[in-house]
């Protein structure tokens, strides 16, 4: 199935989002091509060039596979396992961590700032919970009763300091490691000049950590909203857009 949908010869978008080193995660986005896919979980694309020089990406680093297709767009997460040449060539082995899924990518324009915020880990058994409370089909008796429990599982706030937001999500540093794929609860102070001063609450998955030490942070995490409602995404892109003008102004 996946084979038929990804074909040899398709563009592709890698994103880094984990480094097996503890290095930086890197910025761009680099392009590249599928040469070869066993319809399950390792394919050969070509290694990316950027400025006109060939990037031999780290072995073990994870990266965000965007594929244009005739079906449209596909992502997945995969770990460059092994680099070698094939005549003029070069070639990138990737492992699949998980298998391409058809997405729609929307663009959001990131905001770098630093501010102080808070966050807390959502165990499995509140996010479960959360997914309830969220049913349209449930009742209130039964809403109040999962709100009740998330309350009883809730956890600590721990303090961090948000380096960019944007419509899409939050990049932050904390003291604390947090594994990838957890789940978390934000609380961020936001201001526009139309609704004044309020809290943005939502909660985010754990898309791409990097350890850090810079004295008093140590982890990075790149977070992603989870089930983020229209108004309230309208709200933070609305504070990203006065944020920027206001810089420009100053400058």
């Amino acid at each position: 199935m996946q084979k038929a949908i990804i074909n040899i010869g398709d563009k592709i978008e890698l994103t880094h989002v984990k480094s097996a080193y503890r290095r930086k995660l890197s910025d761009r986005t680099y392009g590249s091509k599928l040469l070869d896919y066993d319809g399950f979980r390792e394919a050969k694309v070509s290694m990316p060039i950027y400025e006109g020089k060939v990037v031999p990406l780290e072995l073990d680093d994870e990266y965000d596979l965007c594929f244009f297709t005739s079906f449209g767009l596909f992502r997945c997460r995969a770990k460059v396992r092994k680099r070698t040449r094939e005549g003029k060539m070069h070639v990138l082995h990737m492992e699949f961590l998980s298998l391409p899924k058809k997405y729609q990518r929307r663009k959001f324009f990131r905001l770098e700032c630093m501010m102080e915020i808070r966050y807390r880990e959502i165990s499995q058994d509140e996010k479960v919970l959360y997914d309830l409370v969220e049913a349209e089909e449930i009742e209130d008796f039964e809403r109040k009763l999962y709100e009740k429990k998330m309350c009883e599982l809730a956890g600590r706030w721990n303090k961090a300091l948000l380096t960019d937001i944007s419509g899409g999500g939050v990049r932050m540093q904390c003291k604390e490691k947090v594994e990838l794929g957890t789940f978390i609860e934000v609380d961020i102070p936001l201001e526009t000049t139309s609704a004044g001063s309020y809290r943005f609450c939502c909660l985010a998955k754990v898309v791409a950590t990097l350890d850090i030490n810079n004295g008093v942070y140590h982890s990075e995490l790149r977070c992603e909203y989870e089930n983020i409602g229209r108004e309230q995404r309208e709200s933070v892109v609305k504070y990203v857009f006065e944020e920027q003008k206001r810089r420009l102004r100053k400058e």
